[in-house]
């Protein structure tokens, strides 16, 4: 979800079975955020969360295990 500007953005990050919220501002990036510290940094900043609207997922890469492993 991001504002309709686009200036914040709420990413939704899942890893196997554990799940986290991450913040985009700008070139300020916050991770592992529980749901309650997404609120509180979004009304910090002044964001109405009624406005935020959902937004497809940005593309990232599958990352291979075994490519990690060789080092590619």
């Amino acid at each position: 979800m991001q504002t309709p500007d686009g200036a914040w953005r709420v990413e939704v990050v899942r890893r196997g079975t554990t799940r986290w919220y991450r913040i985009v501002h700008g070139d300020d990036v916050l991770d592992w955020l529980s749901i309650a510290a997404v609120e509180r940094v979004l009304d910090e900043g002044g964001v109405d969360r009624r406005t935020l609207v959902e937004v497809d997922p940005p593309y990232r890469p599958p990352q291979s295990s075994t490519s990690a492993v060789r080092g590619r």
